[in-house]
């Protein structure tokens, strides 16, 4: 059996609303990860920064599984600005996400000509 996705359910995915994943159904994510420029980006960092920054701050080697933007980028402004990705893994990632998701809340509500 082939691990591989088709492009039928690929599309499926892309054009959803939602994406689920193990049974984790959440909001599409923003256009910019869906662009062919950032899977390139996003490949090859992970190819050239393969271990979780997170993780290696507590001496830990963890296999990173995401590019992440330090900064997020609807406050930094810049989505493909190099020095604002690190690599993560998924633990990482989504306590990184939650927290994220207020700092981005605050500079909205700090910057309404933002929205």
């Amino acid at each position: 059996m082939s691990n591989r996705i088709t492009a039928t359910a690929m599309q499926l995915a892309w054009d959803s609303e939602t994406q689920s994943r193990k049974g984790y159904v959440r909001p599409r994510s923003d256009d910019p990860y869906h662009s062919y420029r950032w899977t390139r980006l996003s490949r090859r960092w992970r190819a050239e920064h393969p271990v979780c920054a997170e993780c290696l701050k507590s001496g830990r080697y963890v296999a990173a599984e995401v590019v992440d933007h330090i900064v997020p980028w609807p406050v930094c402004g810049d989505f493909f600005d190099e020095k604002n990705l690190q690599s993560l893994c998924g633990p990482c990632n989504i306590a990184k996400g939650n927290r994220d998701k207020k700092l981005i809340q605050e500079w909205h509500r700090n910057n309404p000509q933002s929205k």
